[in-house]
């Protein structure tokens, strides 16, 4: 059982994550509506997690992670994140948080990730690593990853060597590895254990420092 500090400006949803943390055995010793509530709760109930609902555009969000933990050291964070678009790497990287989950999320993926934090492991939503891994329209910048990219990069994160995925996909080993280089590029990230990490991190510890901030 963790001790949970909850907010989220829409009081209905709210009361709704505190039933369903309750009901798992969870003990929620706060709630609030507020930013500046939560930051207050966090400091003064020294609770284990603080579950906060935000808007990824809020500029008042920015750093909401580091003045948390600035409240109680031992404090690890999840977000539920409002996106009023397509996600992208930097944002997520800014929220430097414990946990990540996407609005609309199932209560067993939201028990599920506040017990794996709770166990000191990180989690994020697989919708929001799909989100990443997508390409973008034409228009986006070019650090989206391309179609071609993104299907190497998921049979990567599924665990399949180089020459499997050259022969799955009729391509060079060379060719893949050339793919692969501008993945690690586009997503910042170290090789692939980072990428398997992010794209199937929800019960796995942190691979290494490559992925400092996007969880």
């Amino acid at each position: 059982m963790s001790t949970l500090v909850l907010a989220d400006p829409r009081g209905v949803y709210l009361a709704g994550l505190g039933w369903v943390l309750r009901e798992a055995g969870h003990e929620v010793v706060a709630q609030c509506n507020r930013v500046v509530d939560v930051l207050l709760h966090v400091e003064r109930q020294q609770p284990d997690i603080a579950i906060v609902g935000l808007d990824i555009s809020d500029p008042q969000m920015a750093g909401l992670s580091s003045r948390l933990k600035a409240c109680s050291s031992a404090l690890r964070v999840i977000f539920i994140v409002q996106p009023k678009g397509r996600l992208d790497i930097t944002e997520i990287q800014a929220l430097d948080s414990d946990g990540l989950l996407l609005e609309g999320i199932s209560h067993r993926y939201l028990v599920e990730c506040v017990n794996a934090v709770a166990a000191g492991k990180k989690w994020i939503d697989n919708k929001i690593v799909r989100q990443l891994l997508m390409p973008g329209p034409q228009h986006q910048p070019i650090s989206r990853l391309t179609g071609r990219e993104t299907e190497i990069a998921d049979l990567v994160s599924r665990g399949l060597r180089n020459k499997t995925i050259a022969q799955q996909l009729n391509l060079s080993e060379g060719t893949v590895k050339m793919h692969l280089h501008h993945v690690y590029e586009k997503l910042h990230l170290g090789g692939r254990a980072e990428l398997a990490w992010m794209a199937h991190g929800k019960g796995a510890e942190r691979p290494g420092t490559g992925l400092t901030g996007l969880l």
